[in-house]
């Protein structure tokens, strides 16, 4: 099998001119699979297909979603490719999914230089590490690091909202200490 996959607004409109999968897709509110087939150039014609649906929200990029998967045939592809662009659709740039994932916050920043560590991996153990990144195995120590701090700044902010009172919330040792 080989998959296509196209995300932004126009996606479901363009997948709906490319051929029949059985039902209008611009009501789409839930995840979606539908058999059906695909018209290509080229003179192959109807090819069957399995296309996958998501809304918005529930996508990768958390925009409208489609995913082609047709048999793996390398011109089949490459003509469900042009297919695509003639319906309106361009080809994205490397990155261009996980950067629209990064910025609609569906992965943090050492998530998404997972996903480039997953990509270019050159061994098993490269590998392995950027997939434990990728599960947040970065993230989550920084994030608990994040709300030290901000406890820390509470306490220094506190302080000084009560600096006439002479109550002190945290110490000078506990602050070096904690950093």
């Amino acid at each position: 099998r080989g998959i296509v996959r196209i995300s932004g607004p126009e996606c479901v409109s363009i997948v709906s001119r490319l051929g029949d999968c059985g039902r209008p897709h611009s009501a789409l509110t839930q995840p979606t699979c539908l058999p059906g087939f695909v018209n290509l150039p080229q003179g192959m014609g109807a090819v069957p297909l399995t296309l996958y649906l998501w809304p918005s929200k529930k996508s990768y990029t958390r925009e409208p979603s489609a995913e082609l998967h047709l048999p793996g045939s390398p011109p089949i592809l490459s003509a469900a490719l042009e297919a695509l662009c003639l319906a309106g659709a361009r080809l994205a740039q490397p990155g261009e999914f996980t950067l629209r994932a990064f910025l609609a916050g569906r992965l943090d920043l050492t998530q998404a230089e997972a996903v480039l560590g997953v990509i270019d991996a050159a061994d098993r153990r490269q590998l392995l590490t950027a997939l434990d990144q990728l599960a947040g195995g970065l993230a989550r120590p920084l994030r608990r690091l994040r709300e030290r701090l901000l406890d820390v700044l509470a306490h220094l902010e506190a302080g000084l909202d009560f600096v006439d009172e002479d109550i002190e919330f945290i110490t000078p040792q506990q602050l070096s200490e904690v950093l």
